[in-house]
């Protein structure tokens, strides 16, 4: 064969065989290995896991949080209704009996101050308050009990509560019963009472915070390449 043909079949397979070891470097490389490639010439390629990084003393502080709650308050409230009044004595037996009137009449001027039923010594006072809409009802009243010894008192203004009878003779309550009989009473009762409302009000809570804390990054997918 002629020498001139050697020396171009020479250098077509040293070409292939560089361009064929360089590809099969590429593919060790991806591996994460390393090759060392020959025959007309050579790469070393090396791939390599990062090294980890620690980063520490970190402080980490979660966000603030908002809510809003509702807060229980006393507050007084104020109201006023024409009622009728009846008030029996019960004795030990439960058994009921009329009470006395202190007054006469049956309706009661708001700027009365005394009381307006009595009970018989050993006897307690039950009184019943209904709503006054033109006639005397007590379908829907309401009950009211005083101890032994207390007397129904209508205060200046308009209130009606239990107080301690005032002092009189034995025979006070039943010279009061043939005076004025048993009747009922008409009167515009005020009253004043506490309940809990309600307001609503914004709190702020923060959040987790961390203090100390530290991180170790691995560097994920991937390495260096020399």
């Amino acid at each position: 064969p002629c020498c001139g043909g050697g020396g171009n079949l020479n250098v077509n397979v040293n070409v292939n065989a560089n361009a064929s070891a360089a590809a099969r470097a590429g593919l060790n490389a991806r591996a994460g290995g390393s090759v060392v490639v020959g025959g007309g010439g050579s790469a070393y390629v090396t791939v390599d896991q990062p090294y980890p990084t620690t980063i520490s003393g970190l402080n980490v502080e979660g966000a603030r949080m908002r809510q809003v709650i509702r807060v229980p308050y006393e507050s007084r409230r104020r109201f006023e209704k024409r009622v009728v009044i009846q008030a029996v004595c019960i004795d030990d037996r439960s058994v009921p009996h009329p009470a006395s009137q202190v007054r006469p009449g049956r309706d009661v001027d708001g700027d009365y101050d005394g009381e307006l039923y009595r009970c018989l010594a050993g006897t307690w006072l039950q009184v019943t308050i209904a709503e006054y809409l033109g006639e005397v009802r007590f379908d829907n009243g309401e009950t009211m009990s005083c101890r032994k010894g207390e007397a129904l008192w209508h205060g200046r203004g308009g209130s009606v509560e239990c107080r301690p009878a005032k002092p009189e003779r034995d025979c006070n309550e039943r010279s009061l019963l043939r005076r004025y009989g048993a009747g009922v009473k008409i009167l515009t009762m005020i009253r004043e009472e506490t309940y809990t409302e309600y307001r609503e009000e914004v709190v702020e809570q923060a959040g987790i915070a961390v203090s100390g804390a530290s991180i170790t990054l691995d560097g994920g997918v991937g390495g260096r390449v020399f």
